[in-house]
């Protein structure tokens, strides 16, 4: 499944602000001068009920740029932005200050908001003119790395209860081996982490993909793969798939750009495209849009999403939706048909939490006869064999035994008189699930099952009453 649902971000104030200049003046990238203007304010993000999928814009532009402070000497300005970066609930970037530079990483909140900045260490990369690329994050470890040129690879430590918002502190300089076409003046600009091994994935523009680690402190070279024939600026980790996502200087079919053209590429970790891509967002002064740092992650909200950089005029953050992070409410087995002509249907908005973090798990039985008595009940399992709920009954049990009850209600009238299906009833299930802390299958676990169904009146029936159809609800984090 490719769709999900997700609530789009607030609004956010946008203004131009001066020294917003592209990575790679110096490098393969022409130089674009920043034109004074006005403050402008801007959100693209989904209507309520438009269509979803995989690179539907969630958030942006938010510009990086206009809240950051003065750096301090040497350099005018912290706010040319190359890399980004998701960690503890907070987005960073990092920043030069151009030839002259003082480099920073910057925080900011999840609505945009510029927090604070910490200056970059330089040992090693002191001729550098741009600082630290592209960033990766080990959340669990509180660790964030960025790389920069001549292989030299910086780690930073954060620490959550240091000030209102933490504090970034440098903790390790790595200058990484050289290994196939990865030679001793390369250039660690995309980055990524793969969780799963603790390796590394880097790419610098057209170049193979390569791959390393720093496992016990010591910096090993662990291979070359393929290239992928995109400039990549940005590589981000896939949770859900075990893939690579690149953020690419390309137009849509792979042709190389300088200007206005940034699309995203999934690969595997040999480095072989998949085929699944999409086309990001073009924003700001005309020419000026460039592509920059990645980063994929998940805030517990069901979606994966990826945070990129793009080095405009002005430079912006936008975060695209990637893929469902859970199993949606699934429906299975058969509703009986009411005495009446009613086929009653269960379903849920969204899947439980075990946190109760997340929105409500709202169970409704529609299409019901009206006015009658019901209530949902859930187990463990699925029954099996699933038989007839009655002897002459069009309905059947299926969820396995022991089951749970929950509150009895009354459907609802509709607004049609001489329609008799137009009943519903439904329940918060979170909340009753708070309300009755011993129910059945506590404590609950994420990818958990309950299988749920609903009892209901049917007073015409040999047993009087007659059952829905089935209902799978996986717990979520």
């Amino acid at each position: 499944m490719r769709t999900s649902i997700h609530v789009a971000c607030a609004a956010f104030s946008l203004s131009l602000s001066a020294f917003a200049t592209p990575q790679g003046a110096s490098e393969d990238r022409a130089t674009f001068d920043n034109p004074s203007a006005g403050g402008v304010t801007e959100v693209l993000a989904p209507a309520a009920g438009a269509p979803r999928a995989l690179g539907s814009l969630l958030q942006g532009p938010l510009d990086a740029s206009s809240g950051i402070l003065a750096s301090p000497s040497p350099g005018a300005n912290w706010n040319r932005l190359l890399g980004c970066g998701y960690g503890w609930g907070y987005y960073w970037v990092s920043g030069g200050a151009g030839t002259t530079g003082a480099f920073a990483i910057h925080q900011y909140d999840t609505s945009g908001n510029y927090l604070q900045s910490f200056t970059q260490d330089m040992t090693l990369a002191t001729a550098s003119q741009w600082g630290i690329r592209d960033l990766a994050v080990d959340e669990a470890n509180f660790k964030l790395w960025g790389g920069m040129e001549g292989r030299v690879f910086k780690e930073y430590t954060f620490n959550p209860n240091a000030g209102p918002n933490g504090t970034l502190t440098f903790t390790t300089t790595y200058l990484i081996p050289t290994g196939g076409t990865f030679g001793s003046s390369a250039t660690i600009r995309a980055l990524a982490r793969n969780p799963n091994t603790g390796n590394f994935y880097t790419k610098n523009f057209n170049t193979a993909l390569w791959e390393f680690s720093i496992a016990g402190g010591v910096p090993t070279f662990v291979a070359e793969h393929a290239t992928s024939g995109k400039s990549s600026y940005g590589l981000a980790w896939d949770t859900v798939n075990g893939t690579l996502w690149s953020f690419d200087q390309n137009l849509p079919g792979g042709a190389a750009t300088g200007t206005d053209g940034v699309e995203f590429n999934e690969c595997d970790t040999a480095g072989v495209l998949t085929g699944r891509s999409f086309v990001g967002t073009v924003y700001g002064v005309t020419g000026t849009n460039i592509a920059g740092g990645a980063d994929i992650f998940d805030d517990g909200s069901g979606v994966l999403k990826v945070l990129a950089l793009h080095q405009n005029t002005i430079d912006e953050l936008n975060v695209y939706e990637m893929d469902p992070t859970f199993t949606p409410p699934t429906a299975y087995c058969t509703s009986g048909t009411t005495t009446q002509g009613c086929v009653p249907a269960l379903s849920a908005n969204n899947p439980p939490s075990v946190s109760n973090a997340g929105p409500a798990c709202v169970v409704t039985c529609s299409l019901m006869e009206e006015g009658r008595t019901g209530l949902m009940f859930f187990g463990l399992a699925e029954a099996s064999p699933i038989l007839p709920w009655g002897p002459t009954s069009t309905s059947f049990l299926c969820v396995k035994s022991p089951t749970n009850r929950t509150t009895a209600g009354a459907s609802s009238t509709g607004p049609n008189a001489g329609d008799p299906c137009e009943g519903s009833l439904g329940i918060d299930f979170s909340a009753w699930m708070v309300a009755n802390p011993a129910h059945l299958g506590t404590p609950h676990s994420a990818g958990q099952q309950l299988y749920c169904q609903q009892w209901y009146r049917d007073p015409a029936t040999a047993k009087t009453t007659s059952l829905s159809n089935g209902l799978i609800l996986t717990f979520v984090p």
